[in-house]
């Protein structure tokens, strides 16, 4: 039972552009029907237009006989309220689900875990792959840096714990004294996410009155009128900003088994954008090869932490890598958070490794198909005015034309998602995948063209 709530508080998630269709990116698991007597159940929000699914499904041998073991659920039910909430509210639906599963050996895959997750597991009576409810603050900013500390892996200079402007404030100057050369700090909401829950303070004004300070918000709409209250509410960490040229950002996705195994699944470096580069946009995958196995390292560290405290379940840990200094040096690799949940990297990949039927080889970092090793560029922020208005069968239909689509053959091609934001959005995503990161670049750019030229 697929469960895509991105359970995040709806001021968070109004930040995201049709966040609603976000829903859809957890589409990717009805490839899982590949095995033929696994049976899925994904529920959403509102109905998932017939065309997106049957995109999916023409991704397995036989789509038909697939769809047959495929359960669509929709609650009918629009607005920003999170979907699990609005499950909770509603015991027909649930019952519905328990109808379901009934008499199958289930388990509920969830996009993230809290405690309306730990309500709803108790009312369906199914396990969750996930995190406990009680463990959610061990992927919060503060969290991160303290499992980080007792992984023996690096964080950037700052303090965790803040819950008032008075504490951020003394916090930013106590980082001013210890790091005089510190051109800016950011502050983290604990529970931001994708950078949106972010504020940059230029170190070179005035900070008393913080509130005064030269701040940059990196969500549109925020204001010191509003931090406090998300201080008091979630709590933040204070950071120095680091800059420096060939600085990288790349993440580590991991899976640990309700056993304690745990595996590193991928990495990947990120594209970042929007204010000072805090915000995610997309990914490239692999990460680079000069820190790849260096970062997989550290993500192993962090896991063996993780798993010692009962964590289960699929998460990404987001690192900060800076070059040496010196011809001889190393890396400096730093840990920027633990996503205690998926991402905005697990789709791509879990797209890119079941559509190829490939394998992770960690020994290289290289997800490897029939047909040699393979790489993809993806992104959930392909937007253009002219796809509004457009329905998701017309964008699929021109991809395809333009044969730029997803080949079982070549196992190359772009694969597509996010497809229901289209119509009102204009906004998409897509997972270019080929054998090489340049032939993985030329096909998103031939993709982004296709897409800007449609409507005109």
């Amino acid at each position: 039972m697929v469960l895509p709530s991105a359970s995040f508080s709806i001021a968070e998630l109004r930040k995201i552009t049709g966040v609603q269709h976000y829903e859809e990116r957890m589409l990717f698991t009805t490839l899982l029907l590949r095995h033929p007597r696994r049976r899925l159940v994904y529920i959403t929000s509102l109905p998932v237009d017939e065309a997106i699914v049957d995109y999916y499904l023409r991704f397995l041998p036989d789509a038909h006989e697939a769809r047959s073991r495929l359960h669509m659920v929709s609650l009918g039910e629009g607005g920003d309220e999170p979907l699990t909430h609005k499950l909770l509210r509603r015991p027909d639906a649930v019952g519905r689900l328990r109808e379901l599963v009934d008499g199958h050996d289930a388990y509920v895959l969830p996009f993230n875990v809290t405690a309306a997750e730990g309500r709803l597991a108790d009312a369906l009576d199914l396990p969750f792959y996930g995190a406990s409810p009680d463990l959610a603050w061990l992927g919060s900013k503060t969290g991160s840096r303290q499992v980080a500390r007792r992984a023996g892996v690096a964080v950037p200079e700052g303090s965790e714990g803040h819950r008032s402007l008075a504490e951020v404030e003394a916090a930013v100057h106590a980082l001013r004294q210890r790091q005089p050369v510190a051109q800016a700090v950011v502050i983290k909401l604990n529970e931001g996410f994708s950078g949106q829950g972010n504020a940059i303070v230029d170190l070179n004004g005035p900070l008393s009155p913080l509130a005064g300070s030269n701040t940059t918000f990196c969500a549109d709409g925020e204001s010191w009128a509003s931090f406090p209250h998300k201080l008091a509410r979630e709590g933040a960490v204070v950071e120095e900003l680091l800059r420096h040229d060939g600085m990288a950002s790349p993440s580590v996705q991991v899976r640990i088994a309700p056993s304690g195994r745990h595996e590193v699944l991928s990495t990947h470096d990120q594209v970042l954008g929007g204010t000072a580069n805090q915000v995610y946009l997309g990914c490239r995958f692999p990460a680079r090869a000069t820190y790849r196995l260096a970062i997989q390292d550290a993500a192993n560290r962090v896991a063996e932490v993780l798993s010692g405290e009962g964590v289960i379940g699929s998460f990404g840990i987001d690192f900060l890598v800076v070059p040496p200094t010196g011809a001889q040096g190393a890396d400096g690799v730093y840990l920027s958070e633990i996503n205690l949940r998926m991402g905005g990297t697990t789709h791509p990949f879990w797209m890119a490794r079941l559509a190829t039927e490939a394998e992770y080889h960690v020994d290289t970092g290289e997800l490897v198909a029939q047909s040699g090793p393979r790489c993809y560029v993806a992104t959930d922020n392909l937007k253009s005015e002219r796809l509004a208005g457009l329905l998701p069968s017309q964008v699929i239909d021109a991809v395809d034309r333009a044969e730029l689509g997803y080949d079982s053959r070549r196992r190359a091609g772009a694969t597509l998602h996010l497809l229901g934001a289209i119509p009102r959005f204009g906004k998409m995503g897509t997972t270019c995948i080929g054998g090489s990161p340049e032939e993985a670049d030329e096909l998103y750019r031939e993709v982004v063209a296709t897409v800007e030229g449609l409507g005109r």
